[in-house]
């Protein structure tokens, strides 16, 4: 199988109703997860891991793309809201989002955050999915995955 033919796979089983549904709940999930102060997109995984073992494993890693996008963008609601951001990645948040936040832009600063993660996971996936030959040419060795030695 070419790699046309697996990203065609994979776009087949994202854009069915069941991965549309199971992205949809692992965002919502995700999200809630997120806005709790100090439990970011792993913690959000680990909750999620038992929910996965009788799915079908290609919707289930589908629900945790959306459990994992959907608790980054709850960590940056904590961290405009409340300016707690949970993990390293939504402390930028909260050096504007908190101040729009006290002056009552709140909703923008949310909205702009939305707007922001959507647009960077997108592009990352995209270019992912562009770039994926390229990158599999650079561990040819298996010594150069040893990092520890």
């Amino acid at each position: 199988m070419g790699a046309i033919d697996g990203i065609l796979t994979g776009f087949e089983v994202a854009f069915s109703w069941q991965g549309i549904l199971f992205v949809l709940l692992g965002v919502f999930v995700g999200t809630f997860i997120g806005m709790l102060p100090g439990l970011g997109p792993i913690s959000a995984i680990a909750i999620m891991i038992p929910i996965t073992y009788g799915m079908d494993p290609s919707l289930a890693l589908v629900m945790m793309a959306g459990v994992y996008y959907g608790a980054v963008f709850g960590g940056s609601t904590s961290s405009i809201l409340l300016n707690a951001p949970g993990i390293s990645g939504t402390v930028a948040s909260s050096f504007d989002g908190y101040p729009m936040a006290q002056q009552g832009k709140a909703g923008k600063a949310l909205a702009i955050a939305a707007i922001s993660s959507f647009a960077g996971g997108t592009i990352s996936v995209v270019l992912l999915m562009i770039l994926h030959q390229c990158l599999q040419v650079l561990p040819s060795r298996s010594d150069h995955l040893l990092i520890l030695h």
